[in-house]
């Protein structure tokens, strides 16, 4: 009896015990069943990678938007600034292109004016030239008659101091009618009436502007048989009411060279280049015959050319 009890109490112990172990073994089961599957897992970091591609590649594309539309809005910015700066260029240039023609139109005006004025003083000092010619004839002849009557008289005659006088008078007129007739000469130098038909003057020069077109020597020799020569520049005002004749598209031959000697230029006279008013980049001698006589533009601006080319040239001469 107690053997059964013995037992049954053993076997109570080894319930017991198993029970105890299996509690101690559904935790770890727990525990083992919390871990995932390897493909579960792979699975699951793709998608979250996805997820974070998907995300960077739309933080992405706003960035670039972003910038785009910053990059537009500087691109528009700069645009408009150039366009504005382009319509005040050209408003500047067009305001500057106007002043300078009324100013050219002005001084032309001023300079027909004045030039009426000195063709009326011309006339008036040949007038005037003439008259004291006369005067002088006519004076001194009056002046030789009362020398000769009083001369004639008898010595008798008590004049000797009336003789002396009209002597003195006499010589004095002369030399008053001298000095005006020289200074009268003198203004009549200055004052350059005498261009030729078809010829323009300028100061005391006249200029003769062809119509027709002949090669730079050809040019020349057409001047040297009009008593004249190519155009010759000494000065920037020269140069101006020269530029000032030539048409937009006209070209003219000036009397430049460097023909003799690659370089050195000098005009026709053999007089050396001392003032120079090329166009930009010029003289450049391009071509295959070089470029040895030099053009006038409308702008002013020199440029050399084949001297074998059919250009309009300008001839000069003093009135």
């Amino acid at each position: 009896m107690s053997e059964a009890v013995g037992d049954h109490g053993s076997c109570k112990e080894w319930e017991t015990d198993e029970m105890m172990e299996l509690q101690d073994q559904e935790p770890r089961r727990a525990r083992k069943g919390a871990r995932c599957l390897p493909a579960f897992c792979q699975g699951k970091a793709v998608t979250v990678l996805y997820v974070l591609s998907a995300f960077c590649f739309v933080l992405l594309m706003v960035l670039i938007v972003t910038s785009l539309q910053k990059i537009t809005a500087v691109w528009e910015a700069l645009e408009e600034a150039r366009l504005r700066n382009e319509k005040i260029h050209a408003g500047s240039w067009q305001n500057l292109s106007h002043v300078q023609h009324v100013v050219d139109k002005q001084m032309s005006d001023e300079f027909t004016a004045f030039r009426s004025q000195l063709l009326n003083i011309s006339k008036e000092v040949a007038n005037m030239r003439a008259k004291m010619t006369q005067c002088e004839v006519g004076c001194g002849k009056a002046l030789s008659d009362r020398l000769r009557i009083l001369e004639g008289r008898p010595v008798s005659w008590p004049a000797p101091e009336e003789l002396a006088e009209l002597r003195r008078e006499q010589r004095t007129m002369q030399a008053l009618l001298s000095g005006v007739l020289a200074e009268m000469h003198n203004v009549s130098e200055v004052i350059c009436t005498r261009c030729p038909a078809g010829w323009q003057q300028f100061l005391r020069t006249c200029y003769y502007f062809s119509t027709a077109k002949k090669a730079w020597m050809d040019a020349k020799l057409f001047c040297i048989s009009h008593s004249s020569h190519l155009a010759i520049i000494n000065s920037e005002q020269e140069n101006k009411f020269l530029a000032n004749q030539v048409m937009d598209t006209q070209v003219f031959w000036l009397g430049l060279t460097d023909m003799h000697k690659e370089g050195e230029w000098q005009w026709v006279d053999s007089s050396p280049l001392s003032l120079r008013l090329w166009n930009s980049g010029e003289p450049n001698n391009v071509g295959q015959h070089g470029e040895d006589c030099a053009t006038l533009y409308s702008s002013g601006r020199w440029n050399d050319a084949v001297c074998s080319n059919a250009e309009s040239w300008i001839c000069e001469r003093s009135c």
